[in-house]
């Protein structure tokens, strides 16, 4: 998720805990923890693949919680933590927070790093959800303008955020079993948040030479929220949907793995990072792929971290690709 509801989560789930108002100097310290996990964002200033290598990686383990639970209780100014007789287990739990918003996300985290490089995702959430967020911030603020009432609106806060994420929830089983229905032959099935609703949802379908996939919008009809964000923004980020009655799958090659290859090689690392890897163009001199998750394959949308592929003559290039302005090369083989 966003470090913007990182921070509020973090605030809200602080004052939740105690019927005692904490000042502003607490919340915003519990803000801060809640982002803290975010900090291997300094990873991008050593290399685009080393961000995407990590990132969720050791500051987002489970098995490294503990640690980073004592370092942040240390790290507390004397003039906070005696605001709470408690504030270990209240660190750890807003610690906590960050792992799971993010595990609802389709990003995926490494919980069990350093053991395991594995990337787990619920698929609940877009990584930016405006709805999700003010669920969290609206009661958080009033709280700050009502101190009497500031644990009160903790706890509306959170349940407005925990009834949102059990709403997606039910959505995300809806789309999955909508998938398997349409697409009964398929070797896997999945449904991806799309942005602004937690009724939209890309539906894939994977094959064993393609991936299907289809934009659907499971709203009820009495629920319209398209105009609380600008049209051209909602087109860009690719949250253009069918509703079940008209729904249109489209086609995409698979990139699948069918040689060895060298583990430093570009393919390898994008085979272990890419979820659902798809080729987007094929031109004499180079191919290039993209993953789902990010919206490659949508009419209109430049994808980030899209994969290009070079041959020209006897020589080869691979390239990470963020955006038109942000290339990284890559070790080809």
């Amino acid at each position: 998720m966003d470090p913007l509801t990182h921070a509020v989560t973090g605030a809200t789930i602080g004052q939740s805990l105690t019927h005692k108002p904490l000042s502003r100097g607490l919340l915003l310290w519990l803000a801060l923890v809640g982002m803290a996990p975010d900090l291997d964002y300094v990873l991008l200033f050593i290399s685009d693949v080393a961000y995407l290598k990590f990132h969720r990686g050791i500051t987002h383990s489970l098995l490294m919680l503990p640690l980073w639970c004592w370092l942040f209780h240390w790290l507390t100014p004397n003039r906070l933590s005696r605001q709470l007789r408690h504030l270990s287990p209240i660190i750890a739990l807003v610690l906590l927070s960050h792992i799971i918003l993010d595990l609802t996300t389709s990003f995926g985290t490494m919980i069990w790093s350093p053991l395991s490089g594995q990337r787990l995702s619920w698929d609940l959430l877009f990584i930016i959800d405006p709805l999700f967020t003010a669920c969290l911030l609206l009661p958080l603020l009033l709280g700050l303008k009502l101190k009497r009432f500031r644990h009160h609106c903790a706890l509306v806060g959170l349940a407005l955020g925990t009834l949102y994420i059990g709403l997606a929830a039910v959505q995300h089983q809806q789309a999955i079993e909508l998938a398997r229905t349409e697409q009964p032959d398929a070797l896997e099935h999945a449904a991806l948040p799309l942005p602004f609703s937690p009724f939209h949802w890309r539906l894939i379908a994977v094959q064993p030479e393609s991936i299907q996939h289809a934009a659907i919008d499971l709203r009820p009809e009495c629920m319209d929220l398209s105009s609380m964000f600008p049209v051209n923004l909602i087109r860009r980020l690719g949250a253009q949907v069918d509703t079940t009655g008209d729904l249109h799958w489209h086609s995409l090659i698979r990139l699948i793995n069918k040689q060895p290859i060298p583990e430093q090689s570009a393919l390898a690392f994008y085979l272990w990072f890419a979820r659902f890897p798809v080729l987007l163009d094929k031109e004499p001199d180079y191919v290039e792929y993209g993953d789902l998750r990010f919206g490659a394959g949508v009419p209109g949308s430049r994808a980030p971290f899209r994969l290009r592929i070079s041959r020209r003559g006897v020589h080869s290039q691979a390239w990470l690709i963020w955006s038109d302005q942000r290339i990284t090369p890559l070790p080809l083989n």
